[in-house]
């Protein structure tokens, strides 16, 4: 029987994932539709700009890599919820190592240039890397005992 802690930390990794994939989706299938949705300019020939612009091509393609890593990265974090203890260490690395480094890029940056999106994306990678690390740290104990 799982303890209610163990409990709490599958319930933040579930959510996590979730959104992980949510956001990884919605970036894989179309960076621009995100920005869009935010009120972001878009250039009326995007298309021919992304396909001839040696700088905007490969990041159109490179957000579009990011996004099937988040995607990937949440599809992932189903794992935890059948064995907590086994796979502690990829909460570890996709719930607090990744997301407080994304968090720390897209906020410093999404404020320095005034970028809305970049900020609203650090502050929910933020939020994870907080809950994440809370609901690790509140099973600590238990998981050093080896119980679930």
């Amino acid at each position: 029987m799982r303890s209610k802690l163990t409990n709490i930390l599958q319930a933040v990794v579930l959510a996590s994932g979730i959104l992980y994939m949510a956001v990884g989706m919605l970036f894989f299938l179309s960076p621009l539709f995100v920005g869009a949705l935010l009120g972001l300019p878009i250039a009326e020939d995007w298309f021919n700009q992304i396909k001839y612009d040696a700088f905007v091509a490969p990041l159109y393609f490179i957000t579009r890599g990011f996004a099937a890593m988040v995607f990937s990265a949440g599809a992932a974090m189903v794992l935890p919820l059948f064995d907590p203890l086994r796979y502690r260490g990829l909460v570890y690395f996709t719930g607090v190592l990744f997301p407080v480094m994304a968090s720390w890029v897209l906020i410093k940056n999404g404020i320095s240039y005034q970028h809305t999106l970049a900020v609203i994306l650090g502050v929910m990678f933020l939020a994870v890397f907080l809950v994440t690390a809370a609901a690790l740290a509140i099973t600590g104990k238990a998981a050093r005992s080896g119980e679930e």
